[in-house]
């Protein structure tokens, strides 16, 4: 199946759902979706992506320019040739970042690739552990986001059965606390709550805030405390608290995960397919986390999360939000409580036509 032309379809994607930013004082306008479509020599064509906040057209270049010819004229079966050809060629100037994530759309490409030539969707692919995949709302409780707004979000979709709510703290920490009450409150004590940080908090506050979220609150993981650099802090976070620590979505390889994998303190961990640059890096990483009987939850990203999900025996669940819905004709969302990959083979996503029509940087 070799590759004959790589495609790059750069679109700047109004934010779905207004987001504060802790250390950005600039609101975010647009998000950058590049989207790269693979095509081959038999006719087949692979649809991969990949999405920043910044450095959008940096990315697309990147594609078009670097990495779109070493793909050129392979065989796109061999993503692990690929892969590592890449990481090669970048070894220089380092491969965590922009290169990573611009080199996620052609993975995710090439998986597409792959399950089509198999005729057979993703998550098959993947080992198809299950058809359907148990979800979180990621993004009704964003920094910034009200307790009333989230529950407005939240509720319909809880009355379908998604599991839960994750949000996200990590400002004013008696505001935080009133926030996750109030919304524990609107939501229900059966409701999976989970507690995103983002590495906000210094030690004392985490163990102090951890405390009040497990014992009065009642909540279900917390996820990135604090700084990852402090590791006897994780220590003695683990120490006291009985709720999963999760961790993994500033990761940038495999061996962040195997550290802390090896120390034993984390419970969940959170790769983000886009960080890593794709699924390849991504299934390493879920095979290492079950020999450690660690499981799996992608972070965002549920176009993939949800194959990965279905396909494999420890991600038990998929974050569900709308960040990237509008670039697809048929976008995943939750059916019944559930999420469902797309009834294809590959990944099962196609471009929004339209929306190339209407954001589609020149």
């Amino acid at each position: 199946m070799q590759i004959t032309r790589v495609e790059t379809i750069h679109l700047s994607l109004p934010p779905s759902r207004q987001r504060v930013s802790l250390t950005d004082p600039q609101k975010p306008s647009a998000t950058s979706v590049i989207a790269v479509l693979l095509h081959t020599q038999e006719g087949q064509t692979g649809l991969g992506f990949t999405s920043s906040p910044v450095a959008g057209r940096s990315i697309a270049n990147l594609i078009e320019a670097e990495l779109g010819p070493l793909v050129m004229g392979e065989n796109a079966i061999d993503n692990e040739k690929l892969f590592a050809k890449v990481q090669q060629r970048f070894r220089s100037i380092g491969w965590s970042g922009v290169v990573a994530r611009a080199f996620a759309a052609i993975d995710i490409a090439l998986w597409d690739l792959k399950a089509k030539a198999a005729g057979l969707p993703l998550y098959r692919l993947f080992g198809g552990a299950r058809s359907e995949a148990t979800c979180f709302v990621g993004d009704a409780a964003t920094v910034g986001a009200d307790a009333a707004h989230t529950l407005k979000v939240a509720r319909p979709l809880l009355e379908q059965g998604v599991l839960g709510v994750a949000v996200d703290v990590g400002g004013d920490m008696q505001l935080d606390a009133d926030r996750v009450q109030q919304i524990r409150d609107g939501i229900g004590e059966s409701a999976w709550l989970g507690i995103s940080i983002d590495g906000r908090y210094e030690l004392g506050s985490a163990l102090g805030m951890a405390h009040f979220y497990e014992e009065d609150v009642g909540i279900d993981w917390i996820e990135f405390p604090i700084p990852v650099e402090d590791r006897i802090g994780y220590q003695r976070l683990a120490e006291r608290m009985e709720v999963p620590l999760a961790l993994g979505s500033s990761f940038n390889d495999r061996d962040d995960f195997r550290r802390v994998l090896e120390r034993g303190e984390v419970r969940v961990l959170r790769p983000d397919p886009l960080r890593l640059g794709g699924i390849t890096p991504l299934l390493k990483i879920a095979a290492l986390a079950e020999a450690y009987h660690v499981s799996v939850v992608p972070y965002r990203l549920p176009e993939i999360g949800v194959h990965l999900a279905c396909g494999l025996p420890n991600v038990p669940m998929a974050e569900w939000g709308s960040w990237l819905a509008p670039a697809f004709a048929e976008a995943v969302s939750p059916k019944t409580g559930k999420l469902v990959p797309l009834a294809k083979s590959g990944h099962g996503l196609e471009l929004n036509s339209n929306a190339v029509s209407k954001f589609r940087v020149a």
